[in-house]
């Protein structure tokens, strides 16, 4: 296994996604030398890439960030963590100056002010919507600035292990390059984890495909916490037919906006049986639990629920049809159903996105703290932005005060290590394990749980890692399989401890066996500790 090359940067960004690119560019316009890594391309194939373009931003002249501060907290059932929460909702302002400044195409109204819309749990109109209503509006122009600033980019890597100097601090990261048959070794003097979620350990989601949750595991592996893994976001309406149409049906736009109707196998109105009349009550807990409960209690269809289109009014419907699937702009009936969205939990960090291990900064989706119990439409490209931007400030600002590379402790005990993973039984394939996993999850830990199947779920994950360390990697790319594997194996265990730990009902997170919210006792994050020598160890405190 041939350590191909040692690459020096200040700052090493990890993640192509919204996140990673404006820290990237926060870093760059500090002064610092800046590298970004990405399993795909930056840019493209993340959650940011294939999301809707909007984010949420106090611009409206009845709203300020205050307000959105609330609006959050209330809708996270208080989970939050309110200083990370402000953060976010004080820096969202200067997040739309600079992303215009990006060339990011915002939509504007004919007197030239930026254009908002409003979504389920927002008080007011606050989100913001780019000219096209996609996630690459964001991405490919945010790609092209950093690139004219600088940046420098490797793609197609995968990171194995984050690496220490002789002080303790994280100076770098060890990384499989299988195009190239080797590993290359980058040092650097701050890191930032900007890896997204982990929406592909599940078997119905709307996540990229590499939504694998490594920075989860690299954190974790390093000693870092993860708070409030048992909040997993399902989005309500996913396409399940036309199959070739799979998509995201954006309910908040039909069904909030334009009137349409969730239908069960009876004809009955979902959301007036769940007593979400009220459209501004439509939250993603809410309608994604409400419809979960219709397809368990055999009132669904094919897995899934009618979404009815012929009750948008015709004058709107012109309006919408950029939200249908290319092809079926004619039909009135699609059916679909909840999938695996965003992960609300994360590595514990303060408002600054620092970790607690020196030179380790984290932003985006791989944090907990922002969003609680559940998330509001449009929060999660905010939070990317904010954070993006104060990690990679911060990162460059640390870098740029050390005056050296230290040494790497324990690279070659590392390399040892990835060499065992090519001498395994193979008695079953890492595609098995992987497959196993995601129905488990679905099946044990998705929208509807109960103490007894997420017990089962944690010897289950315990049987998939002995199977896996039996499998034999005969090349890079089945190396990189089985290590990914692992780590969507180690989130998995984390979410399933995490909401046996919680014996109520919140948010997102809705225990079957205890189906009502609890009192003020239950206010507190569950707590995920422990390092690659040790157990996974849950614990639930009180809110610092």
């Amino acid at each position: 296994m041939e350590l191909l090359e040692v690459i020096n940067t200040d700052v090493l960004v990890i993640g192509g996604g919204g996140a990673g690119l404006c820290a990237a560019i926060s870093s760059r316009k500090e002064g610092a030398e800046v590298l970004l890594i990405s399993k795909s391309r930056p840019g493209r194939a993340n959650n940011t890439a294939i999301s809707d373009g909007s984010f949420s931003a106090s611009t409206g002249e009845r709203d300020t960030p205050e307000q959105h501060l609330t609006d959050t907290l209330v809708a996270g059932r208080w989970i939050n963590r309110p200083e990370m929460v402000g953060t976010m909702t004080l820096g969202a302002q200067a997040q739309v100056k600079n992303l215009l400044s990006y060339g990011v195409p915002l939509q504007k109204k004919d007197n030239g002010k930026l254009r908002i819309v409003s979504l389920p749990g927002h008080s007011v109109a606050r989100n913001v919507v780019t000219e096209k209503s996609f996630g690459t509006d964001f991405t490919f122009p945010l790609f092209n600035f950093a690139k004219d600033l600088g940046v420098n980019f490797i793609a197609g890597v995968f990171v194995v292990h984050l690496c220490r100097n002789e002080h303790s601090d994280i100076a770098g990261a060890l990384v499989i390059d299988p195009a190239r048959q080797g590993l290359i070794l980058i040092q650097s003097k701050a890191t930032v984890l900007a890896t997204g979620g982990a929406g592909q350990i599940y078997s119905q989601t709307n996540n990229a495909p590499g939504t694998t949750g490594d920075g989860y595991a690299l954190a974790f592996r390093s000693g870092v916490p993860l708070i409030d893994m048992e909040f997993v976001q399902y989005y309500p309406t996913f396409m399940l037919e036309p199959s070739l149409a799979k998509t995201m049906v954006i309910y908040e736009i039909l069904v909030y906006r334009g009137g349409a109707r969730l239908l069960n196998n009876r004809g009955e109105n979902i959301a007036l049986r769940h007593g979400l009349k009220d459209p501004s009550a439509m939250t993603r807990d809410a309608l994604a639990l409400a419809i979960a409960k219709e397809i368990k209690e055999g009132r669904g269809i094919n897995g899934g629920v009618w979404m009815d289109l012929s009750t948008i009014p015709e004058d709107k419907i012109e309006r919408f049809q950029k939200f249908i699937p290319r092809g079926l702009k004619r039909r009135k009936l699609f059916l679909v159903a909840p999938v695996a969205h965003f992960f609300m939990g994360g590595i514990l960090v303060n408002e600054r996105g620092e970790t607690g291990i020196e030179g380790l900064y984290s932003a985006g989706e791989v944090n907990g703290g922002v969003h609680g119990a559940n998330r509001l439409g449009g929060n999660a490209l905010t939070e990317a932005w904010v954070y993006g931007d104060i990690t990679g400030r911060l990162a460059a600002q640390y870098a740029l005060c050390k005056k050296k590379f230290f040494s790497i402790e324990n690279l070659q005990s590392k390399i040892k290590d990835l060499k065992s993973h090519t001498e395994g039984k193979r008695e079953l394939s890492v595609e098995e394990v992987c497959s196993k996993l995601k129905c488990l999850m679905w099946k044990k830990a998705g929208i509807i749980r109960t103490h007894e199947e997420l017990s089962g779920l944690v010897s289950d994950i315990e049987k998939l890692k002995e199977k896996l360390s039996e499998t034999r990697a005969s090349d890079y790319k089945e190396l990189i399989n089985k290590l990914e594997t692992g780590n969507m194996l180690l989130v998995g265990k984390a979410v399933a401890l995490s909401a046996l730990l919680r014996k109520e009902s919140r948010g997102a997170h809705y225990r079957e066996d205890f189906p009502d919210e609890g009192g003020e006792q239950w206010v507190k994050n569950t707590c995920i500790k422990g390092n690659e020598g040790s157990e996974m160890c849950a614990t639930i405190n009180p809110k610092k």
